[in-house]
């Protein structure tokens, strides 16, 4: 019975540790997509897996940061850019000072529906990544652009 979906033994002593004490994932693996957008272009992507709630900032300063300043330098050394934060945590860590730009989300919606188009379905994570990773390289500049004046 559904309700009733716990385990019973007469003797606890001899059951297996692993039956008394079964885990449970508290939070489904996810793929985290990372990446810096301006009207100049689209920075590395950074594409990783976490089993917990979202990216922290540790995982934002070592792995996310690096691409960004690398896409600063590469598009915007005149140093004419302007941060937008959004309310992710990461962004408002103590060990950095630099905040990510946010788009509306329309970049992610169209970059949703690339990676998805045709019903496409990825039965493992690492399909899910190497399809993001090929829909963000045929993103056309122009849409990125118009996005950014939005």
């Amino acid at each position: 019975m559904p309700g009733n979906a716990g385990f019973y033994s007469s003797n606890t002593a001899n059951t297996p540790w692993n039956v008394k004490f079964k885990s449970k994932q508290k939070f489904e693996p996810k793929v985290l997509v990372w990446l810096a957008l301006s009207s100049k272009g689209i920075s590395v992507p950074y594409i990783g897996t976490t089993d917990g709630p979202a990216i922290d900032s540790n995982l934002y300063v070592q792995k996310c940061l690096p691409k960004l300043l690398a896409f600063i330098r590469r598009y915007h050394a005149d140093n004419n850019y302007i941060f937008w934060p959004d309310l992710a945590s990461s962004h408002y860590a103590k060990n950095h000072h630099y905040m990510a730009k946010s788009t509306k989300y329309t970049f992610c919606a169209k970059t949703a529906d690339k990676v998805y188009h045709g019903g496409w379905l990825a039965t493992t994570e690492q399909q899910l990544i190497n399809r993001i990773k090929q829909q963000l390289k045929k993103f056309d500049l122009k849409i990125v652009q118009t996005m950014m004046l939005e």
